[in-house]
C-alpha cells in the first residue's frame, strides 16, 4: 500500500511525504515515533503535525513512480483545489502577457 502524508504547514520546500508500506498503522506508529523516513523524523522534531489523506494500491515500485511525479499536491485530496487554483491563476497571467505582447508588435 502506498499512502500520502500532509503536513500542516511546509518544512522548507516540503509538504508531503508518499511512503509504502505492508501495515498502514505500524507506520504511522513509526512516523509518529520519529522512526523511519528521515524527513518525517525530521517533521516530528519540528513539531509540524500531519495525516495521512490518500493511499493507493501498490508497492515499492509504485511508490517510485509517484515521488518521480513530483505531483503531491495534486495527489492530495486537502492541497488539490489550491493547486489547481495556482495553475488557473499561472495560466491567466500567461495569456494576458502574450496577449499584451501581441498588442505591442502591432
Amino acid at each position: 500500500m502506498i499512502y500520502l502524508i500532509c503536513f500542516e504547514r511546509a518544512y522548507k520546500h516540503a509538504r508531503h511525504y508518499i511512503g509504502s508500506t505492508e501495515n498502514l498503522t505500524e507506520r504511522m506508529q513509526e512516523h509518529e515515533h520519529g522512526r523511519g523516513a528521515r524527513l518525517m523524523a525530521v517533521i516530528t522534531e519540528a513539531g509540524i503535525h500531519w495525516q495521512v489523506m490518500a493511499t493507493f494500491e501498490g508497492g515499492r515500485k509504485q511508490e517510485r513512480i509517484y515521488k518521480n511525479r513530483k505531483n503531491d499536491a495534486q495527489l492530495c485530496p486537502n492541497c488539490r483545489a489550491k493547486f489547481l487554483e495556482r495553475k488557473r491563476t499561472q495560466k491567466r497571467q500567461q495569456r494576458a502577457t502574450r496577449k499584451a505582447e501581441r498588442k505591442e508588435a502591432r
